[in-house]
This record gives C-alpha cells, structure tokens and sequence, in this order.
C-alpha cells in the first residue's frame, strides 16, 4: 500500500490548503463522502484520476476547475468531486480552482504529481477546526459562533496597509458574544494591517465596519451561508478630521443595473453607504455618483419588480472599475397578500425605554447630526464638563455630590463597558445616539458600576440599532 504524501499551501493569510496525494486505498476513504467510487484499476501515465474534497463543508467540491502542469489540460470536478485528466505527457502538478475557494481566502489547491501510474490525487481544504486552530490560537470556539472572518485593512489609495485599526462585528441573530453578553466584539489589525475576527456566526448575517483615527469604511454586509471561513479585504477612505468623520477624499463611481436577460433596468435606485444623495439609471440602465466617499461601502439597487440587491464596492482614490448589478424579478403568487412586520431592534427598544423614564439627557440622529465632530456631541450638556487640547484627545468628567470636584464619566458603547479613548476615534456618523446620566442613581440599574459614583454616558452605534 503507498503510503500518504502530504503538501500544504500555506498562503500570506495562514491559511491552510491540506493537500493530499495518496494511492487507490486512502482515496476511497475521501470518496465515501461523496458515494461509492468504483475500485481502480492501474492507468496510463497520462491520466490522472482524482477528487476535490471541501474539508470545510464536509462534502465534495463540485464544479471545481483542475488543471495539470505542465500542458494546461483541465477538466472540470463531477457531482461526486471526480475528475480525469488526460494529459499529452507525464503532469508533475495539478492545481484546482473554484469560487468557494477565493471567498475562503485558500485561493487555489494544489500538489505535486509523483511518479507512477497507480496514484489518485485528493486535494483537500483543511477542516473548519484547523483553519481555527491555525488563525485563533487561545480563542475558545463556542457553538453557532464558529465562524471566521479575516483579511486586511489598507487605505483607500490600495498600497497603505493601517495597523491598530479597529474592526467591529455585529450580527442579528444567534448567540451573543460571550465577554460582552451582546451580539458584537471588536478586534484590531496587527503590524501588517491583518484582522481575524473569530466567533461570527457562519450561518447568519453579520456587519463590519473598521475604523481608525484618520480612516473609515462604510458598514459592510456579509450573507450568511454555510461557509465558516470568509475572508473580506477592507479599504478604509480617508477622513478631513478624525472627530467629524467627514471624507477628505471622494471619487467618481458609475455603473449600470440590468436584469437576468443582461437587459437594462431603467429607473432604478441607487444608494451608496456614506450618501444621502440617490441616484436613478437612465434609459441605458447606467448610474453615476459625482462624489462617493472613498473606502469599502456597500450599494443597495432596487426597482419595483425586482427583488433588492446588496454588494459591496470599494471605492478607490485611484478610481474604480464600472459597477456592474443584476435585479432578479420577485415572484408573487395570486391570492396571496404578503404584509411586512416592523420589528424594533433590541437595543433600540432600550434607548426608547430610558428616554420615556426620563431621568438622563437624550440625544438622537436628528440632533448628533447637525453636530461637527464627536466631542461636539457632548459639549453643552448640563453638568458634564469635557475638557482637553483638541478633538482627538477630550475627556468628561461629572461632578461628585459627596465631595467637591468630579470624576471621569463610566463610558458604555453599545451596552458594553468602553472609555472616551475608544470614543475619541469613533467617526460621528457611525453615532445613532446617546444617553448621559450625570448623576448616576438616574442611569439603568446595569450601567450603574460599583467601582465608583462617577456619571453615565452610553453611546449607541447605527450598527447596533440595525439587531
């Protein structure tokens, strides 16, 4: 029996493509996930015979292009993840591609042949359990959060690679994050501009948005499927100053919206994260944005007919390529009247529920948006004092009825415990609203620290409001 020959692709990400090349007896342990194969037969040593096998679905890849090196020839993976190669001399490697792969960040699967003519290649992605073990090396997985979200942070000029930059998550539905008891956690980019948010779940959709001093994206959506390894490259487009979140620069973005006939659609809206200013294609289905903020941003098209879409663009300083959308047309069914439910989102309901109790200061988008920067936000309020040289370094302190002086506020973001720091690189627009209880027997019983009697401030993100 040959014994199994193991080649790992180990990429820029640290990602592992576990490839195995193994003889006929191996092979058929691989293939039983994917139905009986029939026992082989020695073969010519221009054809190879192998499977493409997705560790990470725990199934056959299907459709998988595998192509031989040298000579190009190429053959495309069955239902089963079976393919033949029939080459004009002797491959000595095989590579296979397919889109599952590029949206895991693997890319490409590959191994050496060896020299024989009773070989079977298997190329393997690694199991969900070694990626994680690979990319979250002390994360604890839990269940239904076991997904992995990872890539790199750069600027939006597509060369400056941001270290420290923060990247936040949020999700709808499913478990809530473990340390922070709601459905959010935050991770930051290391030296090289990398991220690894570990614990999304793969199965529901989630939100991320990355932030720094001096750069933003938009909130990004990423659909929930059954894949636990997604990998997102983010662009984040410069800020004119680092408290009002305003962009410094902007670019042009066009495109056309065309139905499943490559037809035009003509009238469609369109919307790009970080505009208020819509646009509607023309009679060619074309759509042009004058000034889009730079960055990663998500652009929603709709028509009456079709069904809304969601992508992602990012939008370069250098310029971008033609958006190109597809509407798909709804299908409705006679006699069947469909109403749509409005459902307020959790922490929504509890800012409504303290701004009724009344007992705080209450701020909402219509104010905090005729605001200029974040520090702005805060100034003015009774009794909250916010003192320091500029807009990225402010602190706020509230007085102490026990003694003479104040105290540095309790800060909560998104009803986890934060700082004015983590505040003071939050763009302003990203802000949905905030409470400040300067006297803190008046803030929630859960925002209430035992530490000490310093007042309250929560701040709550547009991304927050959107569970």
């Amino acid at each position: 029996m040959m014994r199994p020959r193991h080649h790992s692709c180990w990429f820029a990400s640290a990602i592992c493509a576990a490839v195995l090349v193994i003889g006929p007896t191996e092979a058929r342990s691989y293939a039983a996930h994917a139905g009986a194969l029939p026992m082989l037969m020695p073969f010519a040593s221009d054809t190879i015979r192998g499977l493409v096998y997705d560790s990470l679905a725990q199934r056959p890849l299907v459709g998988a292009s595998v192509i031989a090196e040298p000579g190009g020839q190429s053959a495309t993976t069955d239902a089963t993840g079976r393919f033949v190669l029939v080459t004009a001399a002797p491959a000595t490697r095989v590579s296979a591609f397919h889109l599952t792969l590029d949206r895991t960040g693997i890319g490409s699967l590959s191994a050496a042949v060896p020299a024989g003519s009773s070989v079977r290649v298997t190329l393997a992605t690694p199991s969900s359990r070694t990626a994680w073990d690979r990319l979250c090396p002390g994360v604890v997985r839990e269940a239904a959060r076991d997904g992995v979200v990872f890539g790199t942070v750069r600027s939006a000029d597509g060369r400056t690679r941001i270290a420290r930059a923060r990247v936040r998550v949020t999700w709808d539905k499913g478990p809530p994050h473990a340390a922070t008891g709601i459905r959010q956690f935050e991770v930051r980019t290391d030296s090289i501009g990398s991220y690894y948010a570990c614990g999304v779940p793969a199965q529901d959709n989630a939100y991320i948005v990355t932030y720094a001093p001096e750069y933003a994206s938009g909130l990004i959506a990423i659909a929930g499927d059954s894949l636990p390894l997604r990998k997102l490259d983010l662009f984040a487009g410069r800020l004119s100053d680092a408290a009002t979140a305003a962009p410094a620069t902007t670019q042009i973005v066009t495109g056309f919206v065309r139905d499943g006939t490559r037809r035009p659609v003509v009238g469609a809206t369109v919307d790009i994260d970080g505009i208020e200013l819509t646009e509607k294609t023309d009679l060619g289905g074309r759509f042009r944005f004058a000034a889009a903020p730079t960055g990663t941003r998500m652009l929603l098209s709709r028509s009456v007919g079709y069904t809304p879409t969601l992508q992602p663009i990012d939008v370069m300083e250098r310029g971008m390529e033609e958006v190109q959308v597809e509407l798909t047309r709804s299908v409705l069914l006679p006699g069947v009247k469909v109403t749509e439910r409005l459902a307020i989102p959790v922490l929504l309901a509890e800012f409504e529920e303290h701004r009724r109790a009344g007992f705080g200061t209450f701020l909402d988008s219509s104010v905090i948006e005729r605001k200029t920067s974040i520090r702005n936000v805060f100034e003015g309020i009774p009794s909250l004092e916010v003192t320091g040289r500029d807009q990225s370094e402010f602190k706020m302190f509230t007085p102490v009825l026990s003694f003479s002086g104040s105290c540095p506020v309790n800060v909560f973001l998104d009803g986890r415990k934060s700082g004015t720091d983590e505040l003071q690189a939050l763009p302003k627009d990203l802000v949905a609203a905030v409470e400040v209880y300067v006297r803190q027997p008046n803030a929630p019983a859960k925002y209430r620290p035992t530490q000490n009697a310093c007042g309250v401030v929560i701040v709550w993100t547009k991304m927050a409001f959107r569970r």
